[in-house]
């Protein structure tokens, strides 16, 4: 427990030292579902090997609205006490396309009824920025000819690619569960080519702290409340929500989103089914309570779990053979 409190001191040290842009990252309403997506430590966590299928449609009714699709998939390594995963994501927002690809690896120290995790990713990110469909409040765009008078600003498709990586502690027991983590660490930029040379947009870090508690109601009957807070020096974002379930089967629950400075976001209901040990669907419907909600229908996020267990080997009694004087 003295590793996982000096962890979390060392953790939000980096993150106080660190500029944290949230455009950059997706936003997620069932993320107590698939932490993988923002903390690797999370690799290999279930005696299974999990794949976590994730869409989002962000703010519907408005166009060219954010549109998110993540897969993962992760499983434990016994033999070296570590867990393995990889990440991919798609996020098309506007003109603006983000594909990425992360391999995540996360060492497990276990202890007797909990496991501390220390993670690590590494990948590639592409984004692509259709300049012929941007439109600058000073542009022309007559007889189909493109001129943004911002020579800033590209008038094709550019295209850029950069190395990603990031990092994370995750420490889980039955009942309660705690992570940090730091991606885009690199800081790096994407360039693009315009009129005026090449013109780059920074791909800043990002925080996140997250935790979770499941408190027995009855015999049959659960409830986790969970808390998801988004690091930016400039703008921070908490997401509190319940999830009440029946025999950790059937579940439904609610959340709330907003930042610190008392701006709400949205009120999203949740509800899901593990449909067997193997197979899981949740839904959740984001109720937008910021002034998008005169222009949006709010959001719908849909995840699909599927898991393939695997048992821990069993250590086995060591046997003498008594044929040989050395044993």
């Amino acid at each position: 427990m003295k590793i996982f409190l000096r962890s979390i001191t060392f953790s939000f040290s980096l993150f106080i030292c660190m500029y944290v842009c949230a455009q950059d990252a997706p936003q997620f309403s069932q993320y107590m579902f698939n932490p993988l997506q923002f903390n690797p430590a999370v690799a290999g966590n279930q005696q299974a090997i999990v794949t976590t299928i994730d869409a989002r449609n962000q703010w519907v009714g408005i166009p060219e609205a954010p549109q998110t699709q993540s897969l993962t998939f992760h499983m434990p390594l016994y033999k070296i006490s570590s867990g393995a995963g990889i990440h991919i994501i798609n996020d098309n927002a506007g003109q603006q396309k983000t594909t990425g690809i992360t391999l995540n690896y996360a060492y497990k120290k276990n202890f007797k009824n909990s496991t501390l995790s220390f993670g690590l990713y590494g990948g590639v990110v592409q984004r692509t920025l259709d300049g012929s469909k941007l439109i600058s409040p000073t542009g022309s765009y007559n007889d189909g000819t493109i001129d943004h008078n911002d020579d800033n600003i590209p008038i094709s498709l550019e295209s850029s690619v950069i190395p990603d990586a990031g990092g994370g502690i995750y420490f889980q027991s039955n009942k309660f569960y705690a992570g940090v983590s730091a991606n885009h660490l690199l800081n790096n930029y994407f360039s693009f080519n315009t009129e005026n040379g090449p013109a780059s947009i920074q791909y800043n870090p990002a925080g996140y702290v997250t935790a979770g508690y499941k408190i027995l109601i009855a015999d049959k009957f659960g409830v986790t409340p969970n808390v998801l807070y988004k690091m930016d020096l400039a703008e921070n974002m908490v997401d509190f929500n319940a999830i009440f379930d029946y025999k950790d089967n059937i579940f439904v629950g609610a959340s709330f989103r907003g930042n610190l400075k008392q701006q709400t976001d949205a009120v999203v209901l949740i509800g899901g089914w593990n449909i067997s040990e193997k197979l899981g669907i949740s839904y959740s419907y984001d109720v937008t309570l910021s002034e998008i909600n005169t222009v949006s229908d709010g959001s719908h996020e849909i995840i699909l779990r599927y898991r393939i267990f695997v048992e821990k080997p069993r250590a086995g009694k060591e046997i003498n053979n008594l044929r040989y004087l050395y044993y």
